[in-house]
């Protein structure tokens, strides 16, 4: 298979496996939803976004630094993964173990502290799975680990739906994952192994080369975590359990869709970063490509998306979850913004400017504390919402700022209104159908109302001349060019 197929064939499965693995996602929130509650799958949120602070602390980076690293010319790849997994799998056990002692000083229940003693099990596999993830970048094998996720999606729904018939409680819910996250933790590292025959290496001299360049990406990565999960934290803090629940419900549908970005920019980091040092125009070149298609795709989410957010909402959670329609329609904007936040931030790495980003992330937390000590008191789950947008467009609006500096290059918005007249064309049948009763629509309307929204955007979007054939062309043939 030539490598341009290759791309292709990674890219559709990744694309078609992941949707496939959203869909079991929030299959599963809406069993988690009706099974525990607002105040249950409220202190189910809290578990979770406690353990994903720390989680964040043992990350230190590396993800990104082994994309760079095995993605360099003559690279030692056995010898960059091995410590790189030992390093990783080593700070996991010493931050996620300090974060069943760290709950105690909180004023949370003793139902939640024991949680995250539990699910601290879940982070050590999910955490040591996601590592690897740039074997499979490297060697454009990206649809076994689309595997890998879509058999840990799978057996969670199983076991979660199991556990609601059997009208079990908050810790079986937590067992679901663990048992998928340690399938999927299993599956890539057998995957991983075919490529690279990494073991566990302490080579501390190497590991202090590690930590000393990736320091700043650690730091900026623990960074944006604060302010990407703070906001539960503070809302399980200042506000009753049962608005946790309220805005994780939103929250999740963003954290599904983000990954869309995320697969993209990962799958372009490997050129972008070999071209940020041997050839600045091609950067320019794909920069601008990654940014057409990121931003071509977040706009008529956002807008489209705020008309069926009720319908999104009660297929979620039920009706006893309504309240979190307001706050998915403020945080579908602050999905458009991190569809290209998401560049900003690997593409400042790929130019290793990641210590300038540092300061733009470390502005982000503080701003984002502020204003969520500010507002969830007045404000509640809608006041974490809106703190969320302004915090991801100045970071993302710094981001790009970093790099315009760095390469004297300013992304081109010519695109925008072949996106803005498709988009708007999109929402008429929306505009007539769902705004004037504001119902929420049925399961089976509310999935014809989004194909009719993809069909009609993506229609309009091509005749128009937004994308052709030729470009879509030109960008898997310029991520072919590795030399």
């Amino acid at each position: 298979m030539r490598l341009s197929q290759k791309i292709a064939y990674n890219t559709v499965i990744s694309i078609a496996a992941r949707v496939i693995g959203m869909a079991l996602a929030l299959l599963t929130i809406g069993i988690l939803t009706r099974a525990l509650g607002k105040e249950g799958y409220g202190q189910y949120a809290t578990i979770l976004a406690f353990l994903y602070l720390f989680n964040a602390l043992a990350d230190l980076g590396l993800y990104s630094l082994q994309v760079r690293e095995i993605s360099k010319p003559g690279a030692d790849e056995k010898k960059i993964v091995s410590n790189i997994f030992t390093l990783r799998l080593t700070a996991l056990i010493i931050f996620l173990g300090i974060a069943p002692l760290i709950v105690l000083l909180f004023p949370y229940s003793p139902q939640i502290k024991l949680g995250i003693g539990i699910g601290a099990i879940s982070f050590l596999f999910l955490s040591s799975s996601q590592v690897l993830m740039g074997i499979f970048q490297k060697y454009l094998r990206t649809d076994l680990a689309a595997f890998s996720e879509f058999s840990c999606r799978l057996v969670q729904l199983a076991l979660v739906f199991l556990f609601f018939k059997l009208n079990l409680g908050l810790f079986y819910f937590l067992g679901a994952l663990i048992i998928s996250c340690f399938i999927n933790f299993i599956l890539n590292f057998f995957f991983a192994k075919k490529f690279i025959s990494f073991t566990l290496k302490f080579d501390f001299l190497y590991w202090k080369e590690i930590l000393k360049t990736t320091l700043p990406i650690a730091v900026s990565l623990f960074l944006t975590l604060i302010y990407f999960k703070i906001d539960i934290i503070l809302l399980s803090i200042l506000k009753p359990q049962g608005d946790v629940g309220i805005y994780n419900l939103s929250y999740k549908v963003l954290e599904n869709l983000i990954f869309f970005p995320a697969m993209l920019v990962g799958i372009m980091m490997p050129i972008l970063s070999h071209s940020a040092v041997v050839n600045r125009e091609r950067f320019k070149k794909m920069f601008q490509k990654t940014f057409n298609l990121l931003l071509s795709a977040a706009i008529p989410l956002a807008i489209g998306g705020f008309f069926l957010s009720s319908s999104i909402v009660v297929l979620l959670g039920g009706r006893d979850f309504i309240l979190a329609t307001l706050p998915l329609q403020i945080l579908l904007v602050a999905t458009a913004i991190i569809f290209l936040g998401t560049l900003g931030g690997n593409g400042v790495i790929a130019l290793n400017q990641q210590k300038k980003a540092l300061w733009v992330y470390l502005l982000g937390a503080i701003l984002n504390v502020v204003l969520n000590i500010i507002f969830i008191p007045k404000f509640s789950y809608n006041g974490a919402a809106v703190t969320t947008v302004i915090t991801e467009f100045l970071v993302t609006f710094f981001l790009f700022w970093i790099i315009i500096k760095n390469i004297n290059y300013t992304p081109s918005f010519k695109i925008l209104p072949k996106i803005l007249i498709s988009a708007f064309i999109m929402i008429i049948p929306l505009w007539i159908l769902v705004s004037p009763s504001n119902a929420p629509l049925g399961i089976g309307m509310l999935f014809l109302f989004l194909f009719l929204a993809v069909i009609i955007y993506g229609g309009i979007f091509y005749l128009i001349g937004g994308i052709s054939r030729e470009e879509i062309r030109e960008l898997i043939r310029l991520k072919t060019e590795r030399k």
